[in-house]
C-alpha cells in the first residue's frame, strides 16, 4: 500500500446546497477535499454539479478568510475593510444590537437569511430564528413569499398543512406543476425518472418546454401567472366529464355545506339556534339539517347530502335565506372556463386542456407537485387554492400513490416561538396588513415592507440587519430602494462564505462562515418518501473550517452567548442543542456519530388519516381547517375580507390587465433557475460558470427573426423597473410571445477570463 492510499478518506455526509439534500461520499486524500459521489448506501443517493464541485467551492481564493469590519462610509466602492480577531467582532456585535434593542426596540433588528430551498441555510435556520425569538424581535427577512409559502404553507387553508409528499414509487400518474426537479431538487427528478421507467404517465405544466417537459406524455405551455385559470379549466371539465370522486365530495369536503346567498357566508347551526355545526340540504327528506363535521359525516349520520341546487332555509323569525351547497357555487364558478375560453387566456390549446383534465380525473392514484412556477406571481395564493381543491376531488390525497402526509420522527421544537412575546409578534412587519400570509403564519417578512420601514420609519423605525448568507439585495425586486436602505441602517452584520454588493455597500461587519463541507448539521427528515421521510442524519464536517471560519451555527451560539442568551442556547454547545432536538424520538448524537449514513427509522404509513378518530378529543380528525373539512368555501379567507372561492385574477402587470403597455413592451417576461448557482452565488466557481459562461435570454426563433436577433447576440431587455444587457439563446421550446431570463449576474470567473455584471446599473444584467 502507497503512502498516499494510507491517507485516503472517505466521508459519508450529505449535500446541503439544494432542497435535494442528496447523500454523498466524500473523498478527503491527505487532508485535501478531493471529491463528491453519490452514496449508494443512503436512500437519498443523488448528485448534481453543485455537489461535485464543491471542492472548488470549499478552496475558492474568494472565500471570506476573517472577520472584518468597516472603516469607510457606508456606500463607498471602497469600504476599507479591516482585519480583526473573533473576539472583537462578536463583542462588537452584541454591543451593538444591544444599543439598538434598548434604544429602538427589539422589533428594530431584522434577522435575515437566504431561502433553504436554494442553499446550505437549511442547516441552521431554525437556530437563526430561535436567535431573533429570544432577542425579541419578531422580523425574521426571507423569499419564502415568492419561493415556497403557497405551497408549503398557504394550502393549510385548503388541507389544513402544506402540500404532502408526492408518492412517486407506486403512482401511476405525476402532474409537476411550475416545478423543474433537475434545477432545483435533482432527488425528485431521480424518482419521476423511476416512475417513467415502471410505466407511471407524466403531465407537466410550465412555460418553458423543460428537458423534463420533453419526456412527458403531455406538456402545456401555460402563459406566465395564467396557471389558476387552467385550474379552474380542468374543474370545469371534472364537472361536466363527471371526473369528481363523489363519495370523497360528500365525506370529506366542506362541498355539502350550504352557502347563504345574502350574506356570501356559510350557514352554521347557531344561525337557526340548533347549535355547533354545519347546515347542509338532506335530499332524501327534502330539509336543512345539522352535521357536526368534528363527529360525523353524511353518510354516518344518515344523511343524502345536496352537492348541487338552490334551497331555502327558514331562519328565525320568520324569514327565510336562499342556499346552495358550496360545490355548487364551484361549479358556477368553473363554467365561466370552458377550454375555449381557458385557451385564450393560457395560450394553451383547448384540446390539450381537456387532455390534461382527463389525464388527471380518470388516472389514479396521482400524485402532484407545484413549486416557485406558482409562487411569484400576484395571484399566487388564489391559484394555489384552485390546484389543491382540484387536486382534492380527484380522491387521491392522503392515499398511497397519491399526496401522502408519510410519518416523520418526532422531535422537539428549536424555533423558539415561546420566547416571542405576543405583543412583539403583533409586530411583525405586514402583519397588520396581511395576518393570513407569511407575516402571520411562518413568522417571515419581505424585502419591500423592511425597505420601507428603514426609509419612512413606518410602522417603526428599523436600524440593524443581522444576515446570514444570501443576497438580500440581488434576491429581492427593487434593488435600487433596497440599496439605499441598507446604506441608512445604523448597524449591519453580514455572516457568509463570499462577500456579496450588499454586503460591500453596507455591512459594518463581515464574518467568514464555513462552507457546509466544514459544517457539522442534524437533518432530522429527508423529506419526500417512505425510504426517507424518516432518515435521520447526522452529518459531520469533512475537513475543518479553513482559515478563520466558522459554521453558522457556532456563530449563532456564540453571538447569543455573547448578548447574555447562554442559557437558551446551551451556553454554546451545539450537541447538546441536537440531543435536545433529538429527543422524542429516543434517538441520541452519539449513536448518529456511530452510523455516519444515518439512521432509517421504521415507522408505519397511514393512508386517509383525516378519516381516523382523534385520541385528544374522541372525535373525527378531518382535516385542521375552520370546519374540519377540506376547504372548497374558505370561510377564514371570507372572515378576512378574500373571495371563500379559488376566483382567478389576472397577473397585476400582464399584456391583459395593462394593454397600455403591450405597444412598448410586447413580450411577457419570466424568470427560471439555473443548477449551476445557488441562487446568485457561485459564478465565480470555474467548473460551474464554464456550464453557464454568460446571462442569457430565452427567445423562439420567430420572435429573434421578426426582431432582427441572431443567436448569441448581446440585446437589451427593458421592463418597467429597468434595463439589463444580456444574450440572446434560441430555443424552440418557448412560446413566440414569452421570453425567459434569469437574476444573480454580478460575480466574475477570473479563471475562465468571464466578467462580473454591475448589480445595480443599465449595463448591468441583474
Amino acid at each position: 500500500m502507497s503512502p498516499d492510499e494510507k491517507t485516503i478518506q472517505t466521508i459519508h455526509t450529505y449535500c446541503a446546497q439544494s432542497k435535494s439534500r442528496c447523500g454523498v461520499v466524500c473523498t478527503v486524500r491527505n487532508g485535501i477535499f478531493e471529491k463528491v459521489e453519490p452514496d449508494d448506501s443512503h436512500p437519498n443517493a443523488c448528485i448534481c454539479v453543485k455537489g461535485t464541485a464543491a471542492p472548488q467551492i470549499v478552496y475558492s481564493p474568494k472565500r471570506l478568510k476573517h472577520p472584518m469590519r468597516r472603516t469607510r462610509p457606508k456606500g463607498e466602492l471602497n469600504p476599507g475593510w479591516e482585519r480583526i480577531s473573533w473576539d472583537e467582532a462578536l463583542k462588537t456585535a452584541a454591543r451593538e444590537l444591544l444599543r439598538l434593542r434598548d434604544r429602538y426596540g427589539a422589533e428594530s433588528v431584522i434577522f435575515g437569511r437566504p431561502a433553504p430551498g436554494g442553499s446550505a441555510a437549511n442547516d441552521y435556520v431554525g437556530w437563526l430564528t430561535r436567535l431573533a425569538n429570544v432577542f425579541g424581535s419578531p422580523n425574521i427577512l426571507a423569499t419564502t413569499h415568492i419561493c415556497n409559502w403557497h405551497k408549503d404553507t398557504g394550502s393549510a387553508y385548503t388541507y389544513g398543512h402544506g402540500i404532502p409528499s408526492p408518492d412517486f414509487q407506486r403512482t401511476e400518474l405525476i402532474v409537476i406543476w411550475g416545478h423543474n426537479p433537475e434545477v432545483s431538487w435533482p432527488a425528485h427528478a431521480k424518482r419521476i425518472v423511476e416512475a417513467r421507467r415502471r410505466g407511471a404517465k407524466l403531465m407537466v405544466i410550465d412555460p418553458r418546454k423543460t428537458n423534463i417537459a420533453g419526456k412527458a406524455n403531455l406538456w402545456l405551455g401555460v402563459r406566465p401567472g395564467t396557471d389558476g385559470a387552467l385550474a379552474l379549466g380542468f374543474l370545469h371539465l371534472f364537472f361536466t366529464d363527471r371526473l369528481i370522486d363523489e363519495e370523497f365530495a360528500r365525506e370529506w369536503t366542506n362541498g355539502p355545506f350550504l352557502v347563504r346567498m345574502d350574506t356570501q357566508e356559510l350557514l352554521t347551526g347557531e344561525m337557526l339556534g340548533w347549535g355547533k355545526g354545519y347546515v347542509v340540504w338532506d335530499q332524501a327528506q327534502g330539509r336543512a339539517r345539522l352535521l357536526d363535521p368534528t363527529k360525523e359525516t353524511p353518510k354516518r349520520a344518515q344523511i343524502d347530502v345536496a352537492l348541487s341546487g338552490e334551497y331555502r332555509v327558514d331562519l328565525p323569525g320568520g324569514s327565510r335565506t336562499v342556499c346552495k351547497p358550496a360545490l355548487e357555487l364551484l361549479r358556477e364558478l368553473t363554467a365561466d372556463y370552458p377550454p375555449e375560453r381557458v385557451a385564450e387566456i393560457t395560450w394553451v390549446p383547448a384540446e390539450q386542456i381537456r387532455l390534461g383534465a382527463r389525464l388527471l380525473g380518470r388516472t389514479k392514484p396521482a400524485c402532484y407537485y407545484t413549486y416557485v412556477g406558482i409562487e411569484e406571481h400576484t395571484n399566487a395564493m388564489q391559484t394555489n387554492r384552485a390546484i389543491s381543491i382540484l387536486y382534492g376531488l380527484t380522491g387521491n390525497l392522503d392515499v398511497r400513490g397519491g399526496n401522502l402526509n408519510f410519518p416523520r420522527i418526532p422531535t422537539n421544537p428549536i424555533g423558539g416561538r415561546e420566547f416571542l412575546p405576543k405583543e412583539k409578534a403583533a409586530l411583525r412587519l405586514g402583519y397588520s396588513e396581511r395576518p393570513l400570509g407569511p407575516a402571520g403564519t411562518t413568522g417571515n417578512v419581505q424585502a419591500y415592507e423592511v425597505y420601507k420601514a428603514i426609509l419612512t420609519g413606518t410602522p417603526y423605525q428599523v436600524k440593524g440587519f443581522v444576515f446570514f448568507g444570501g443576497n438580500p439585495l440581488l434576491s429581492n425586486g427593487d434593488s435600487r430602494i433596497g440599496r439605499e436602505a441598507l446604506q441608512r441602517l445604523d448597524f449591519y452584520l453580514h455572516v457568509d462564505m463570499f462577500s456579496n454588493p450588499g454586503a460591500e455597500l453596507a455591512a459594518d461587519l463581515l464574518l467568514p462562515a464555513s462552507t457546509c463541507w466544514e459544517s457539522a448539521a442534524l437533518k432530522t427528515t429527508f423529506e419526500m418518501g417512505e425510504s426517507t421521510c424518516t432518515h435521520v442524519q447526522l452529518r459531520q464536517s469533512v475537513i475543518s473550517p479553513l482559515h478563520e471560519s466558522r459554521p453558522d451555527i457556532d456563530i449563532i451560539f456564540q453571538l447569543a452567548c455573547r448578548m447574555g442568551f447562554g442559557k437558551e442556547f446551551w451556553n454554546g454547545n451545539t450537541e447538546a442543542a441536537f440531543g435536545l432536538q433529538l429527543d422524542p424520538s429516543g434517538l441520541t448524537v452519539e449513536e448518529l456519530r456511530r452510523r455516519p449514513v444515518g439512521i432509517t427509522v421504521p415507522m408505519p404509513i397511514r393512508e386517509r388519516k383525516y378519516t381516523e378518530l382523534d385520541p385528544k378529543t374522541g372525535g373525527l380528525r378531518g382535516f385542521n381547517t375552520m370546519t374540519r373539512r377540506l376547504e372548497i368555501f374558505s370561510a377564514t379567507f371570507r372572515k378576512h375580507g378574500y373571495d371563500p372561492l379559488p376566483m382567478y385574477r389576472e397577473p397585476a402587470i400582464g399584456p391583459v390587465t395593462r394593454p397600455d403597455l403591450s405597444e412598448r413592451f410586447p413580450l411577457v417576461l419570466t424568470c427560471a433557475k439555473l443548477i449551476q448557482f445557488c441562487h446568485t452565488q457561485h459564478r465565480q466557481i470555474p467548473m460551474l460558470r464554464k456550464q453557464a459562461r454568460d446571462p442569457f435570454i430565452e427567445m423562439h426563433p420567430q420572435t429573434m427573426a421578426r426582431l432582427g436577433i441572431g443567436d448569441g447576440e448581446w440585446v437589451e431587455v427593458e421592463s418597467l423597473l429597468g434595463r439589463v444587457r444580456l444574450k440572446a439563446k434560441r430555443t424552440e421550446g418557448i412560446d413566440p410571445r414569452l421570453v425567459s431570463t434569469q437574476h444573480g449576474w454580478w460575480e466574475p470567473c477570473e479563471d475562465l477570463g468571464l466578467p462580473g455584471y454591475d448589480p445595480f446599473g443599465t449595463e448591468g444584467a441583474n
